[in-house]
């Protein structure tokens, strides 16, 4: 692994660690990084940027942003000869688990390079939710979703708190990009299914819904793009739905080995949408 960390350090300790995993986003890179820099806050925070092979002026452009904002951004060139790959296929996996592992701080945000936060003080508001809710392990708010005819749509989220028996059925809340959680992932990295199931932050969230309650926050704090070129849209919809039944067998296997969950959590409509596809109706 090729890193610039060594270039460009960090001496102050952060509180919130803001992970940004990028790969081929030389239009959308400048504007998640210039929204996650202007976060107004009265307590450091780090941005880890790793880079995944890009063909494209993405690395380029990453490199000058930590040239440029040395006390705040660590960027991270990640060699593709360190690919995961996940069923035969190439993923970012490890540019994404090495992101985590790089956090130092109390907390973990995450923005993917080709979306971007539209609060100035989603860190500040998150950061003292947690604070002052010990037993609740990931927050998350409202956010943009930009649809495939490029218009927006905001994605309301109630204030209100998960207890864990509510969550045995919830596979998923708001978008990655609003999510704050705990740097507590010891257990998560010595864990089989980081290196088998399809998306990191399924896997996340199944995590921390059995080590905590999860929170939701209503004021919008992010703009989830439309990509053509993302991890799902470049799917056709038979891997897809291949991909949401294994997860769930993977949460049973690696995770909460509860058959009540397994059967209530959402497999089933995948799994039989899955087979449909080579049987029809």
């Amino acid at each position: 692994m090729i890193s610039n960390d060594s270039v460009h350090p960090i001496t102050s300790s952060p509180l919130v660690s803001i992970c940004v995993q990028t790969y081929q986003h030389e239009k959308f890179i400048a504007q998640c990084l210039d929204s996650l820099l202007s976060q107004e806050t009265d307590f450091n925070f780090e941005i880890i940027v790793g880079e995944d092979g890009s063909s494209d002026r993405t690395a380029e452009i990453c490199d000058s942003f930590a040239k440029k904002y040395p006390d705040k951004i660590r960027f991270f060139k990640r060699d593709p000869k360190n690919k995961i790959s996940i069923r035969g296929k190439k993923t970012g996996r490890f540019n994404f688990l090495e992101n985590l592992k790089a956090a130092r701080g109390k907390y973990i945000c995450l923005c993917d390079g080709d979306d971007f936060w539209t609060n100035v003080r989603k860190l500040h508001m998150q950061y003292n939710f947690l604070n002052e809710n010990p037993k609740v392990s990931l927050v998350y708010s409202s956010y943009t979703h930009q649809r495939q005819d490029l218009s927006s749509v905001i994605e309301p989220v109630e204030d209100r708190i998960f207890e864990p028996e509510e969550l045995k059925t919830i596979h998923y809340l708001g978008h990655v990009s609003t999510w704050m959680f705990r740097n507590d992932l010891q257990s998560l990295f010595s864990n089989p299914i980081i290196y088998k199931a399809f998306a990191m932050d399924m896997v996340l969230f199944a995590y921390f819904k059995h080590r905590g309650k999860i929170a939701g926050q209503s004021f919008s704090s992010s703009f989830y793009r439309y990509n053509i070129s993302g991890m799902f849209r470049s799917k056709k919809k038979v891997e897809t739905a291949r991909d949401f039944a294994m997860i769930h067998f993977y949460f049973f296997r690696y995770i909460h080995s509860s058959i009540y969950t397994f059967l209530t959590s959402g497999s089933g409509f995948f799994i039989k949408k899955y087979l449909r596809t080579f049987f029809g109706n």
